[in-house]
């Protein structure tokens, strides 16, 4: 596994090359500050069938935006719920193209080097058609493999697209599927290796992005 910021290598070519219309957050952050639990920008309320909840996640709070970025995430559930199968919509209306968006999963606090730290698998997408899988470990992204195109996303500001993660607890192995067809396989065999734990949404904020003068708004449609 690789250490990484969770936003794209192409937020990085874009400050080299001084690509136009991009805001860069003046705002310096130390690391414990840029990876929050904050749960109270995630409001969820029923649809219409009675079966879907939406969430939506959106702010242009200027505490939420930094030089380095902000990873901003929420969970609920059993920590000790066993991992079977989620099924989530999203898309993102508003914010820079290439800060990632997606799902928590199996989070837990666990104990590393006598300090119990929140550790959760993460499988995000963004709007340039792009996906990465990964762990965080006390708020440390380490990925599974970096941004991978498939033509299987739908690009584009606010268009949707359907997530599902699954375990096959026989191969013990994670099952990525996109729009319905299936991506990738990936193995969580780094301790503490996660197979239980909470749900939630994650969602990136980038530098790039320019509070307050716009947003990032992220949708979520999930059956829970």
């Amino acid at each position: 596994m690789r250490l990484k910021n969770i936003w794209p290598v192409i937020a990085v070519f874009a400050l080299i090359t001084g690509c136009g219309d991009m805001h860069i957050s003046p705002n310096p952050a130390p690391p414990d500050d840029r990876f929050i639990q904050y749960g109270a920008l995630f409001r969820s309320v029923p649809e219409d069938d009675e079966v879907t909840t939406r969430t939506t996640f959106s702010t242009n709070d200027r505490r939420f935006w930094t030089l380095e970025g902000m990873t901003v995430w929420t969970v609920w559930g059993d920590s000790q719920t066993p991992f079977i199968s989620r099924t989530v919509q999203m898309s993102k209306p508003n914010g820079f193209y290439s800060g990632g968006y997606g799902l928590a999963l199996c989070q837990g606090e666990h104990e590393i080097n006598g300090v119990y730290v929140p550790v959760m698998l993460v499988v995000m997408i963004n709007n340039n058609g792009q996906y990465i899988i990964g762990k965080t470990v006390g708020g440390v992204f380490n990925d599974f493999g970096w941004w991978q195109s498939t033509t299987h996303l739908n690009s584009g500001s606010g268009v949707p697209n359907e997530v599902t993660v699954s375990f096959n607890e026989y191969e013990e192995e994670f099952i990525l599927t996109i729009n319905g067809h299936e991506v990738e396989r990936f193995v969580d065999s780094d301790e503490p290796v996660l197979r239980v734990g909470r749900n939630g949404y994650i969602v990136v904020v980038t530098p790039f992005d320019n509070f307050p003068h716009s947003w990032v708004t992220v949708n979520f449609w999930e059956e829970k």
